[in-house]
């Protein structure tokens, strides 16, 4: 969004002025999640209208036209997770892990 604005605001200063179009935010998915024999935990944010939850391993993410989810490996420790909302694959550390989707609020 700032960078549209700056965008706008560098070409009106210029005295052309260049349309911007709809330039579409890209959402994320990001933090970590946690695994051990005793706990299992999902500290996730994302930067879109995005509803977060886990039940057991299974981190469920609902948007408003479709449903993601994807198991918390079982490897011990604190792993950083990373997922462009859409996609097929998310990053956990330096692995890649499937995500599952379905639409309009099923799975």
């Amino acid at each position: 969004m700032w960078l549209s604005t700056l965008l706008l605001a560098g070409s009106l200063s210029s005295g052309i002025a260049i349309p911007i179009g709809n330039i579409t935010q890209a959402c994320f998915i990001y933090g970590e999640v946690f695994f051990s024999a005793n706990q299992i935990t999902a500290v996730l944010s994302s930067n879109c209208p995005i509803s977060i939850e886990r039940k057991e391993r299974r981190v469920i993410m609902k948007g408003p036209h479709r449903v993601a989810h994807f198991m918390i490996p079982e490897i011990p420790g604190i792993h950083e997770f990373i997922y462009r909302w859409g996609n097929k694959i998310a990053r956990l550390d330096d692995e890649e892990i499937e995500v599952a989707l379905g639409s309009g609020g099923e799975l």
